[in-house]
């Protein structure tokens, strides 16, 4: 089994639901998300962050964080602790405003 570290960066540019991450589509693979750092680039505006796990089809299975408050000029830890992803599972995002939150996601790659 290789591990690999690796990361994602996305900038919420609209108010739309966006793929933040997806775990590695060979089976067997799991992806283990370390951290989930959700900046507030906006000066002056709090902007709330909904956060979901979803397989690969796009169907929801759980809420991570559902409307949680970024306040201006901040940065949230969304996910603290450990959270495993099977192959082909997503993180998606939802920002209540756009061009206001910046996502970075840290994740343990584990595939065969």
């Amino acid at each position: 089994m290789a591990n690999t570290f690796n990361n994602a960066n996305v900038k919420l540019t609209t108010t739309n639901i966006t793929d933040l991450y997806q775990a590695p589509t060979t089976a067997s693979s799991v992806a283990i998300v370390l951290s989930v750092l959700v900046a507030n680039v906006d000066g002056v505006n709090s902007a709330d962050i909904t956060l979901t796990k979803t397989d690969s089809s796009n169907t929801e299975q759980t809420r991570i964080a559902f409307t949680v408050p970024v306040p201006a000029d901040s940065t949230l830890e969304a996910i603290p602790n450990k959270l495993v992803l099977k192959a082909g599972e997503k993180i998606r995002g939802t920002a209540s405003a756009a061009n206001d939150l910046d996502i970075t996601v840290s994740v343990l790659e584990i595939t065969p």
